[in-house]
């Protein structure tokens, strides 16, 4: 190689040249708490409903409301946080989000009426979203294409993790004595206890994530080639690479596609170009700032929304849809339908049903035949809850190991078609072990579905529209997981089969829709 061409380097040869090691790890470790942080975070009311049913007075259609509130946080901040994140920067956009999240978590522990725990978790889902939807172009920006979908499929770990952790949270806490946490003169319900602790995850997050930089890859498309420089060097010290860094300066990849079209200058200058022309903005009026980040969401969605990008927002935003009008609605109610077994279980020991002829007979005789609101939540909610998440690793392991051997659009074909069937069984199961068995294949098989999906995302779109367009799928997908809860909120006890068969119906479609991608999905640099 020529050496006067290799000081000047595009972004892949510099973040190759900068080696692969213990810069990469501690990434990993640092994004992967982020991502099991969100994780808790998204989880965290499948454990408060049977157990804050009683406080609020919870029909099982303010059930599904109560889950679908967060959701409506998320699609609310979900564009938001993706536009402020390629304005702006990745890193400052997790931070806020994070506390975002802790705050919400804290303020709903303290909430005593009902829509006031509303109005909490909204802010919960505002918050967590931005972290869930930018961990994944942040840490991609670290990657060259080579180590790419290996890393960020092993994130799909740490989500894993953190619904492992939140069910033995849940269990130590919620079915504790009133008095155990506070005075008998003024007890604090465990519950409440439980979701103030929730806010510790995200606080710990953040103060991780502070002492990383912003990704180099940003930093480059931002305009600050000199600032992307220093983080890809000081990766390549970190990695302690034998060779000498040779690189002095970045250029952008002729392969890569283009140059953003709005160029937004962070480096402290008093000017910003919008489409490389000469027009200079004034940063020190508010007015300025506003039209500037208003002018950047336009022209940054005008780019998505064009060829060749628009048919591939189209399906990605349809296949997060289907999965979490399914996967979320399913993950959220597991709780709430083990309990049901329980109840069950109770009422006619002995006897076996389905899922739906079980919250049939619960709704009917059940709530006169066990007083639930003087009884601890059964311990067997708490354990199943448990064994559904570890049966999620095999999975998140497995897929980390072969995404590369089989490809991003096989597994989700198979993943997103498989889940659909096990979730359209789910309406001939017999019993509470049946269930059990059929609801871990379900969510270890849809687990890491979204984490593929991401990973296509990453690479289909450009740096400059990757933070937007995972946010707008992200947000797509949150859309579904609210009709999903509601829906399904609704008509559990009257008739569950219409919205089971309709989840493994979208499945089954999303996968199909999934055989429209490219063999190769690489389009970047």
């Amino acid at each position: 190689m020529d050496h006067d061409k290799f000081e000047r380097a595009d972004f892949e040869t510099a973040i190759q040249h900068a080696g692969y090691g213990r810069y990469q790890a501690r990434l990993l470790c640092v994004c992967g708490i982020i991502y099991a942080t969100c994780a808790m975070s998204t989880t965290t009311l499948s454990f408060v409903l049977p157990s804050a049913e009683c406080d609020f007075n919870l029909t099982s259609s303010d059930k599904g409301k109560l889950n679908a509130t967060p959701l409506i946080g998320m699609v609310t901040g979900s564009y938001l946080w993706g536009s402020l994140a390629d304005s702006r920067g990745r890193r400052a956009a997790i931070l806020c989000a994070l506390l975002l999240d802790a705050a919400a978590a804290i303020a709903s522990s303290l909430a005593t009426t009902f829509p006031i725990f509303l109005a909490c978790r909204f802010f919960n889902g505002f918050g967590v979203i931005g972290a869930t939807s930018l961990v994944f172009p942040y840490f991609g920006d670290f990657l060259s294409i080579k180590h790419r979908d290996v890393m960020l499929c092993r994130l799909e770990v740490f989500w894993t993790m953190g619904t492992i952790l939140l069910p033995g949270l849940a269990w130590g806490v919620i079915p504790s004595p009133w008095w155990w946490f506070g005075k008998e003169s003024a007890p604090v319900a465990p519950w409440r206890a439980f979701v103030g602790l929730c806010a510790a995850p995200p606080l710990l997050a953040a103060a991780a994530l502070a002492f990383l930089p912003e990704a180099p890859r940003f930093l480059l498309t931002a305009g600050r080639k000199e600032s992307a420089l220093d983080v890809i060097k000081g990766m390549h010290t970190a990695n302690k690479t034998h060779n000498t860094f040779m690189v002095t300066s970045l250029s952008r990849s002729n392969s890569e596609p283009g140059s953003p079209s709005v160029h937004l200058s962070t480096t402290g200058n008093d000017t910003v170009e919008i489409n490389n022309d000469s027009s200079i903005v004034n940063k020190s009026t508010i007015i300025s700032r506003l039209c500037l980040k208003l002018s950047s969401v336009v022209e940054l969605s005008k780019t998505l929304f064009s060829p060749p990008y628009l048919k591939f927002i189209i399906l990605t935003c349809f296949v997060d849809f289907g999965l979490m009008f399914s996967y979320y609605t399913l993950m959220m109610w597991f709780p709430d339908l083990f309990e049901r077994f329980g109840h069950f279980s109770l009422m006619h020991p002995g006897k076996s049903a389905g899922v739906c002829e079980v919250t049939s007979i619960v709704t009917m005789e059940g709530e006169n035949a066990v007083d639930k609101c003087n009884s601890p939540v059964n311990s067997e909610v708490f354990l199943h809850t448990l064994i559904v998440g570890v049966s999620c690793l095999p999975t998140s392991i497995t897929v980390g190991l072969t995404i590369n051997k089989l490809g991003k659009k096989f597994l989700l074909v198979f993943m997103l078609m498989t889940s659909g069937c096990a979730a359209v069984g789910l309406n001939w199961v017999h019993s509470s072990n049946q269930n059990l068995i059929l609801s871990c294949i379900f969510e270890g098989i849809i687990s890491c579905t979204e984490a593929v999906l991401f990973c296509v995302i990453v690479e289909i779109f450009p740096p400059h529209l990757g933070a937007t367009a995972m946010s707008l799928t992200v947000t797509c997908g949150r859309i579904g997981a609210i009709v999903g809860n509601v829906i399904f909120g609704a008509l559990i006890d009257m008739n569950c089969v219409i919205p089971i068969y309709t989840f493994g119906a979208l499945l089954i479609t999303s996968g199909l829709f999934c055989l429209a991608l490219p063999k190769n999905e690489r389009r970047r640099g």
